[in-house]
C-alpha cells in the first residue's frame, strides 16, 4: 500500500499570496508566538479580516489577561487532547517553558490531577466546558476559591474559543497528523459516550 499525499480541506495561502502587511505581521508573530502557529494563520489568510480578528481576540484571552498565562496554556493543551486535535495538542507556547512534559501528556487523563489547587481547578473547569454544558456546581465551588467574576470570563471565554479553534482546525486537517500521538491513550474524549 503505497503513501498518500495529506490534502487539507482548506489550504494555507502562499507568503507570497499575503497581501496585507497586518496579516503579514501576524503570521510573522506567530512564528514567535507558536500558539497558534503560522499554519492557522496561513490557513486563515483566505478572510484576512477575520484572521487579524481572531489573532487580536487570541492574543488578549491567551497571552494578555489576569490568569497565569501557563494556566490557561495548559487548559488549552487539555481541551486539544479531549477535543482530538494532534494540530493542536501538539503545539506549546514558549511563554509556558514551566509546563513538564508529564503535565502536557496526562493533563487530559480521568485519574490524573495537578498539583496546584489553583491550576486543577481551572482544568476541572476547562474539562467541564468541553465534556458537558459547563454548569457544574461543584466545579464552581472550586473555582470561586480561587478566581475572581472577571478571571472566570476570561477563563471561560478562552477556553470556549480554544475549543472552537480546535474544531476548526480539525475541520480544516491543517497538516496531517504525526507518527507519534501527541494525545495521550486513555485521555478524555468529546467522542465517548457520557452516561
Amino acid at each position: 500500500m503505497g503513501l498518500s499525499a495529506h490534502v487539507p480541506n482548506v489550504p494555507q495561502v502562499s507568503d507570497s499570496a499575503v497581501t496585507d502587511e497586518n496579516l503579514r505581521q501576524v503570521i510573522a508573530d506567530a512564528a514567535v508566538t507558536k500558539t497558534p502557529p503560522q499554519a492557522w494563520y496561513r490557513t486563515m489568510g483566505h478572510n484576512p479580516e477575520v484572521a487579524k480578528a481572531f489573532a487580536n481576540y487570541w492574543d488578549l484571552l491567551h497571552r494578555a489577561g489576569t490568569v497565569p498565562h501557563e494556566i490557561k496554556e495548559l487548559g488549552r493543551i487539555q481541551i486539544a487532547q479531549m477535543i482530538g486535535c494532534e494540530f493542536c495538542a501538539r503545539q506549546i507556547s514558549p511563554q509556558a517553558a514551566s509546563i513538564t512534559e508529564e503535565e502536557k501528556r496526562s493533563c487530559a487523563l480521568p485519574d490524573w490531577e495537578h498539583s496546584d489547587p489553583k491550576t486543577r481547578a481551572a482544568l476541572h473547569y476547562a474539562r467541564t466546558l468541553t465534556l458537558n454544558d459547563g454548569r457544574d456546581a461543584e466545579v464552581y465551588l472550586e473555582l470561586k476559591q480561587f478566581y475572581s467574576n472577571t478571571e472566570i470570563i476570561e477563563l471561560s471565554a478562552f477556553f470556549c474559543l480554544t475549543a472552537g479553534g480546535n474544531r476548526m482546525a480539525k475541520s480544516w486537517s491543517i497538516e496531517p497528523h504525526a507518527e507519534v500521538s501527541a494525545i495521550a491513550a486513555g485521555a478524555y474524549s468529546i467522542h465517548e459516550a457520557k452516561s
